[in-house]
C-alpha cells in the first residue's frame, strides 16, 4: 500500500489513479510519453552536434600542411593574375572554392584600401560591374607601413573562401 500523491488516502502500491480522488499517480516522464520522446530525440540531435563540430580545426591543418613540407621548407605559391582568381569566383563561387581553397599564390594588383588587418584589391575581376574583390591579411604589419592606395604590388598567401564578394587571402606577405 501507499498513499495518494494528492489526498494522502492508501490505495493499493500499483495503482495508476487514486480510487478517491482520481488524481493519476504515475510520474511526469511516464504520463507524457510523447513529450518525453521528443525530449530524448531532441536530446540526441544536440549531443551529435555537438560531438560533430568538436573535430580539429581542418583550414588550419591543412594550411600548415601546404606551406611547409617534410624538410620544413615553404611551398612555392602558384603565380597568378588577381583578374584569374576574381573570375573565377565570379563565375562560379563553388568551383573556385574547390581549385583554390588552401592553395598558395602570389599575384600582383593595385590596393586600394589600407587597414591594420591588410590589403584590399578592388576592381580586379574583368566584368565592368563585378563587387569582387581581394582581402589580403598581412602577417607582418610592418610591411604596411610603406605602401600607398593606388600602389601595385605582388603578394603571397593562402586562400580562402569568398563571402559577400570578398575573396579572402590569409597568412599574405609583400613581396614588392
Amino acid at each position: 500500500m501507499k498513499k495518494c500523491k494528492s489526498c494522502k488516502a492508501e490505495i493499493p502500491s500499483d495503482a495508476k489513479k487514486c480510487s478517491h480522488c482520481g488524481t493519476d499517480q504515475r510520474g511526469w516522464f511516464r504520463r507524457h510519453l510523447i513529450l518525453t520522446g521528443l525530449l530524448v530525440l531532441f536530446i540526441i540531435v544536440i549531443a551529435g552536434a555537438i560531438a560533430g563540430s568538436g573535430g580539429s580545426d581542418k583550414s588550419t591543418s591543412q594550411s600548415t600542411a601546404q606551406t611547409t613540407s617534410a624538410e620544413t621548407k615553404p611551398v612555392e605559391p602558384m603565380k597568378i593574375t588577381a583578374r584569374e582568381l576574381a573570375d573565377d569566383f565570379d563565375s562560379n563561387q563553388v568551383a573556385a572554392e574547390s581549385k583554390w581553397k588552401d592553395k598558395r599564390v602570389e599575384f600582383s594588383a593595385e590596393i586600394t584600401n589600407i587597414t591594420d588587418t591588410g590589403l584590399s584589391f578592388s576592381r580586379v575581376a574583368s566584368k565592368e560591374f563585378s563587387l569582387a574583390q581581394i582581402s589580403c591579411r598581412i602577417k607582418d604589419k610592418s610591411q604596411l607601413l610603406s605602401l600607398k592606395n593606388g600602389q601595385t604590388v605582388t603578394v603571397k598567401g593562402i586562400v580562402g573562401s569568398q563571402t559577400i564578394g570578398v575573396i579572402d587571402v590569409s597568412d599574405c606577405e609583400v613581396i614588392k
